[in-house]
């Protein structure tokens, strides 16, 4: 059943303004027809509009334009009276990047614009105005994102204490890239009893006060951020004492040399620290992480760095990308891991050769050498010797982790060298529990590589073969891949 309303919503929006608005309230719109009896349309001049939407609750309609942008929420402004306001008890905020260079309004939804928020083709001003207009008593979600301009005559930490002081904001999203100097943002953030998410990125100083509180913060991302100093991130993270998740993403100008992660709830860790440029050269830092019930951890390290962990935890999963040669409290916590994925290299050969794998049942290897540098010493888990060798030789010994627990073994890249095949040979006569063989292959002759494989004994008869792109496996952090 066609709903009158939802067309004159749709109409009206397009006449009325350039912005491009979303599909989405029509459809939801329509969804609603079936509570209305359908009647003999009327065109737009004889229906007036204000009937047919405003028998719709204010609730259905906050809903509908919590789904839609802000800047196409506050678009509806033009449909009525009874719409004028509607956008403003929404509780959601988000004014991405690609609306910041200019906000294009025309007709007289720019007129009505401008007289509510002044120049409308001033990103800031939209923000800042909208935020004194907005009325939800909780903010479930605040997302600003600025740059790469310095906006001279805003004060953008006012907009974060507004959402903090007087919207009780759930999840705050801050994304600053501008060129100027990093700026500090107020000090009732650190203290703020209602947010669960947070999100600090780029330009952005994180000057922690001595008596900072999160009670209710869950999830934590400070990405390419800059700290006042190392006690500012001991301050941050122990004022969290129930986070859950914590991304963090480096850059050589942090003002950090000892980054000490000592939260005892914490379950997801993820840290990237990829060190350019000459600055801090020669200085060695630390990564210290003390999380006892830790589970995840996704770790890409270039730096140099020492890297430890206290009270050792039970993992699950891990991805591994490290240069240096980690303590022995890392490496006995990778122990108990159930799932890995290693960026294999010669630096992770050297250390991953020292570990006991006791839970292992799914292992995803990234290989950055040539072929002939990792099979042996990989295969046979010792140590590695200064001399790699060039060929592969069948170790005295199945690993127990190959024999009794592998299930699924994905070979990226096969070519059908002759090493290439002993290794495949050998994975396949002592792999008992394989169910499942993935081979992207890179053979100048597949047909031929093919029948190869398929010819091969295996020891697990209830294994499958699959090749080339009927492959689709899950990395460690869920991401389905594909070749």
């Amino acid at each position: 059943m066609q709903f009158q309303g939802a067309n004159m919503l749709r109409h009206l929006l397009l006449n009325f303004s350039r912005i491009h608005i979303w599909s989405a309230v029509g459809i939801l719109l329509d969804q609603t027809s079936r509570h209305f009896v359908k009647k003999k349309p009327k065109s737009f001049r004889s229906i007036g509009g204000e009937d047919k939407i405003s028998e719709l609750s204010d609730d259905l309609l906050v809903h509908i334009l919590f789904l839609v942008p802000t800047k196409d929420a506050v678009a509806t402004m033009i449909l009525s009276k009874r719409w004028r306001y509607v956008w403003t008890k929404v509780p959601k905020l988000t004014y991405p990047a690609e609306s910041n260079v200019t906000l294009v309004i025309g007709g007289l939804l720019g007129r009505l614009l401008d007289r509510l928020f002044g120049k409308s083709d001033k990103q800031e001003r939209f923000i800042d105005k909208s935020l004194q207009v907005h009325k939800a008593p909780v903010l479930e979600l605040l997302h600003i994102e600025l740059g790469p301009r310095r906006l001279d005559d805003v004060d953008v930490g006012k907009w974060i204490a507004n959402a903090i002081d007087h919207r009780k904001v759930r999840e705050l999203c801050f994304m600053l890239t501008w060129s100027a100097e990093p700026t500090s943002l107020p000090k009732s953030l650190y203290t703020c009893e209602t947010l669960v998410s947070l999100c600090l990125s780029d330009k952005i100083l994180i000057d922690v006060p001595s008596l900072a509180c999160l009670p209710s913060l869950k999830g934590l991302r400070l990405s390419f951020v800059v700290y006042k100093d190392e006690d500012s991130v001991v301050r941050l993270l122990s004022s969290c004492p129930i986070l859950k998740s914590l991304v963090v993403d480096r850059h050589h100008q942090d003002n950090v040399i000892f980054f000490n992660i000592n939260v005892p709830s914490l379950e997801y860790l993820s840290y990237d620290y990829v060190k350019l440029g000459a600055q801090n050269e020669g200085i060695v830092g630390t990564l210290v992480i003390d999380s006892p019930v830790l589970k995840k951890i996704f770790i890409t390290d270039y730096s140099g760095d020492f890297c430890s962990f206290e009270n050792k935890p039970r993992l699950d999963k891990a991805k591994i990308n490290l240069l240096h040669y980690p303590d022995n409290k890392f490496m006995r916590s990778l122990s108990s891991i159930m799932c890995l994925e290693l960026i294999l290299s010669v630096a992770t050969l050297a250390w991953l050769n020292a570990i006991t794998f006791s839970r292992l049942i799914e292992c995803k290897l990234i290989i950055l050498n040539e072929l002939e540098y990792w099979l042996e010493p990989l295969m046979s888990f010792k140590r590695l010797e200064k001399e790699l060798p060039i060929s592969w030789n069948q170790p005295s010994s199945v690993p127990e982790c190959l024999s009794n627990h592998l299930e699924i073994f994905e070979w990226k890249g096969y070519r059908g060298r002759r090493e290439e095949k002993e290794i495949m040979r050998y994975i396949l006569a002592n792999s008992k529990c394989l169910k499942r063989v993935g081979v992207f292959l890179r053979s100048t002759n597949k047909d031929k590589t093919m029948k190869e494989l398929e010819s091969m004994s295996r020891v697990s008869t209830s294994s499958h073969l699959i090749f080339s792109t009927q492959v689709e496996y899950m990395s460690v952090n869920n991401e389905v891949m594909s070749d």
